[in-house]
């Protein structure tokens, strides 16, 4: 793969498996620094190893999607190791209830809603202005077939998942090309889950 991201700096929740570990990878062989992050220090530090190993510049730095300090936290280390960031791929999620929608608790759904809406949206506005000083930048926002079609004793993920494709869209709609900097152009794309299996392929919500 051609170098086409050269020079760049890519944050990547939810990284230290599946989509978000193959995301690592794809923007690494194209030259961008990765930032991989994960609840766990040591889930990330392996992946690490392993992104070294093909030569690509990375910093694993653990990471709760759902506290905002800790997002904070995240983009102070990148900014520090990297100066700016260019890409932000928001895939960490979480889903700690199945069955039906009556028997959600309380504490299940804030959890939910920490992870894949508020920690997405939070973790966005950091690295906004960081992208307009850069003239520009990529969010994606990893969703899934579920918040398009709910999915059988998945209601409040399906839910969280659906308010994050219409946060997608009110990102770019509000995030795209701006008239005080009419140079800049933030794209914010969602990506979701099970597209295969959906036969859904690419899905960009550019408003």
């Amino acid at each position: 793969m051609s170098n086409t991201l050269t020079n760049k700096t890519a944050i990547i929740t939810g990284a230290s498996k599946g989509i978000g570990a193959a995301t690592a990878f794809a923007l690494g062989r194209a030259g961008a620094n990765v930032v991989i992050s994960s609840r766990k220090q040591e889930a990330v530090d392996a992946l690490a190893v392993k992104l070294r190993e093909e030569g690509i510049n990375c910093l694993p730095q653990a990471a709760n999607a759902g506290v905002v300090d800790d997002l904070q936290f995240l983009v102070e280390k990148t900014i520090e190791a990297f100066g700016g960031v260019d890409i932000l791929i928001n895939n960490a999620a979480t889903n700690p209830v199945f069955g039906p929608l009556e028997l959600t608790e309380q504490k299940a759904f804030d959890k939910i809603m920490a992870v894949n809406l508020k920690g997405p949206f939070e973790l966005a506005k950091l690295v906004l202005p960081l992208m307009k000083k850069r003239g520009g930048g990529a969010i994606v926002n990893i969703s899934s077939i579920g918040g398009l079609s709910p999915e059988p004793h998945l209601g409040i993920y399906s839910v969280s998942k659906a308010a994050l494709i219409s946060l997608t869209k009110v990102m770019a709609r509000e995030w795209g090309p701006t008239t005080s900097a009419p140079t800049l152009f933030v794209r914010v794309s969602s990506k979701r889950n099970s597209a295969k299996r959906s036969g859904i392929t690419n899905n960009s919500c550019i408003g």
